[in-house]
């Protein structure tokens, strides 16, 4: 006995449905466990990371600024966390090293700017396209050529500059019922900064590039 039509369409949306459904499970888990394994390389700066890109790219949406069709939604806004969340792994590794050794002067500063600052940049990159697009490499090559200096100069302005006056000690001092901070809130705000000002300036490179953030293969 053949289906009806309504049968078939009912089956069509319970599958679209039960996709849907899947795929934002996997997404859920990647989440977690990415900020499992931040936090237990580096703390809670890893997750913070990925808080605050997901809240640099949730007020990208509000603003309808966001270039990145897979940083929308729930699941984007997921996408970013997990990201973000990796990428503050090389982050905080680069910037401890800094501190670790040089004194607090330019030097330590130039180091955070020069060293782990571009470090800092391809680890987001890469983390952001291999989890928007379902663990596939293929196109990564093209994306970063696009990418990589236009986002650099980003993350150097309104990233490297703030964290590195941070582990100089000029970060902005605060303190939580006598707990010390040690400049989170200066880090945490310059972590969303920087990734509306990414955000923003990718969607010029999508107006004058046939391959961009906004374009990630499907």
């Amino acid at each position: 006995m053949s289906e009806t039509l309504e049968e078939k369409v009912e089956s069509k949306k319970s599958k679209s449905f039960v996709k849907k459904a899947l795929k934002f499970g996997w997404n859920v888990g990647v989440a977690a466990a990415s900020a499992t394994l931040s936090y237990s390389l580096v703390g809670i700066s890893g997750p913070l990371t990925g808080i605050a890109f997901a809240a640099g790219s949730a007020i990208l949406n509000t603003m309808k600024k966001n270039p990145d069709k897979k940083s929308r939604g729930l699941e984007g806004l997921i996408n970013d966390f997990s990201a973000g969340s990796l990428a503050g792994i090389a982050g905080v590794y680069g910037y401890d090293l800094a501190a670790q050794y040089f004194q607090p002067g330019i030097a330590r500063a130039l180091f955070g700017i020069g060293v782990a600052n571009p470090t800092f940049t391809a680890s987001y990159m890469a983390s952001d396209y291999i989890i928007k697009n379902d663990f596939n490499p293929i196109g990564i090559g093209k994306y970063f050529k696009d990418n990589y200096w236009p986002v650099l100069k980003d993350t150097t302005l309104w990233l490297g500059l703030p964290v590195a006056a941070t582990i100089n000690g000029m970060g902005i001092p605060a303190t939580l019922n006598g707990l010390d901070l040690r400049g989170y809130p200066t880090i945490l705000f310059a972590d969303i900064f920087y990734r509306m000002r990414t955000g923003l300036t990718q969607s010029k490179i999508a107006a004058n590039s046939s391959y961009s953030l906004a374009q990630h293969p499907a």
